[in-house]
């Protein structure tokens, strides 16, 4: 039997180490490094995983099922371990150091690349729990919405500010009336912001309008063949009024079939899809682009803003927003947290482990 006792994919001396804690019935004193073939240079989460997967390194694994296959460990074990090495990385003892930022690069630290076969066992050690008996954290979707936040925030072709709809503070209506009415998340982009000439603004006040693009986000933790079309529909129907609606997951099956179904959904109503990578949210994907749709729903939006006391201030930001003074703003809109902040709170809200449970 055997657990994962780092939960993460080290370089040292360019080859990658992956440490089990091998245990048998009364035995916890060994520990073993399983190494693979030679990378010459520091990598990304993702890279990290696919060189596991292609040297089969995660068949170690004691939660690893090979009538199941890959699934068997998890939906997203690449996130894990670039969320297990980034966390190793701010330690101040950390084996691991990072560097960049889109994407962070890892490899260990100098000072002990020549001492990783004598890595101590953690001093709990004896108390850990089998594996199987190790249970992952619950979090729920509107868990995900500071990821989203930060995403939307930092990403080039959003660059937008975003805030959350909560459902529960609209006024009461009839039971069902209001199914797939209200967005999750909502976001806007101030283009205008970036047209600094006092003219400029002007001119575009009196013969346009100032260019901004409005989001809406239906989000979820997972999408397969069992839910995709009633998620994908509810999309369509509560960002119906907004410039670009998107659909958003968590995880998304590779299978091949199954993208191609969301692809086709996707172009037939606009909706676009995004893949929020947990551990490194700058290499989230956006699986297919939204339809822009110049003319908004005004109907649908006054119905929005009549009930809801979340979607009536964010139309009120958007008309008083000052881009020369957008700090003046910031509350009005989600916070967006720097990496640390993100790191904890991915760990606090069990979205990944925190390297003690053997999960990956």
């Amino acid at each position: 039997m055997c657990r994962l006792l780092f939960q993460v994919a080290c370089k040292a001396n360019s080859q990658y180490f992956l440490f089990f804690e091998r245990r048998r019935k009364n035995d916890l004193s060994r520990t073993h490094a399983v190494c693979a073939a030679t990378v010459g240079t520091p990598a990304g989460a993702s890279e990290i995983w696919g060189f596991i997967e292609q040297n089969r390194l995660y068949a170690e694994l004691d939660s690893y099922n090979p009538e199941q296959g890959l699934p068997s460990i998890g939906k997203t074990p690449w996130a894990t371990v670039g969320a297990r090495l980034y966390v190793e990385s701010k330690k101040p003892d950390g084996k691991i150091t990072a560097q960049g930022s889109r994407p962070k690069l890892f490899s260990l630290r100098q000072a002990v690349s020549g001492s990783l076969k004598a890595l101590p066992l953690p001093e709990n050690a004896a108390a850990l729990p089998p594996a199987a008996q190790t249970q992952k954290a619950r979090f729920h979707e509107r868990d995900l919405h500071p990821l989203l936040c930060k995403f939307l925030a930092e990403h080039p072709v959003f660059a937008a500010q975003s805030r959350t709809i909560f459902h529960e503070k609209s006024g009461k209506s009839q039971k069902g009336a209001d199914k797939w009415l209200y967005p999750d998340m909502v976001g806007v982009q101030f283009e205008y912001a970036d047209y600094e000439h006092g003219s400029l603004q002007a001119w575009m006040r009196k013969f346009d309008r100032l260019p901004i693009k409005i989001f809406s986000f239906e989000i979820k933790k997972h999408l397969d063949f069992g839910n995709y079309k009633e998620y994908f529909f509810q999309a369509v129907s509560n960002s119906s009024w907004a410039n670009e609606g998107y659909l958003v997951a968590l995880s998304v099956p590779q299978d091949g079939e199954f993208r191609e179904a969301l692809q086709k959904l996707s172009q037939s109503f606009g909706i676009g899809i995004i893949l929020l990578d947990a551990a490194n949210l700058s290499q989230s994907e956006i699986l297919s682009p939204a339809k822009y749709k110049k003319q908004m729903d005004y109907a649908v939006m006054y119905e929005l803003a009549f009930k809801n006391p979340d979607f009536s201030q964010f139309l009120t930001t958007i008309t008083e927003y000052d881009h020369k003074n957008p700090h003046r703003y910031l509350s009005e809109f989600d916070e967006v947290l720097d990496d640390d902040a993100m790191a904890k709170y991915l760990v606090t809200k069990g979205i990944l482990s925190d390297g003690k449970d053997g999960t990956i």
